[in-house]
């Protein structure tokens, strides 16, 4: 077991007073590192910004749509009441028109037998 922990054992320990070393090349690293993240946050806010207001521009577009083809809609449907009441006079008419045929065509039957 012992020669298990020598063959894995550290070479030596840092000692509890000692700094951990910093070398100058990291920190510049974390300065430069952090302005490429700013500019690439600044650069998805805009463009979450930009899209909010595309889709905002649709939407008040699809909005006036809508409405316009409510109002077709409704001036439609206006047309087809008062078609529906056109084809009931109509209808009315017909049938006046059948019982007066009817009519004529029993009094020329009438007159012929005579």
């Amino acid at each position: 077991m012992s020669d298990i922990y020598e063959t894995n054992a550290p070479v030596r320990f840092p000692s509890p007073k000692e700094q951990p070393e910093v070398e100058e090349d990291s920190l510049t690293d974390r300065v430069l590192k952090s302005r490429p993240v700013k500019e690439t946050v600044d650069r998805w806010k805009k463009e979450i910004i930009d899209k909010i207001q595309y889709l905002r521009e649709n939407l008040e577009l699809a909005d006036q749509e809508k409405e316009a083809l409510s109002q077709e809609v409704d001036r439609i449907q206006s047309e087809l009441t008062a078609s529906k009441g056109r084809i009931k006079d109509l209808e009315v008419q017909l049938s006046e028109v059948l019982e007066t045929f009817n009519t004529l065509l029993d009094e020329v039957s009438q007159a012929l037998e005579t």
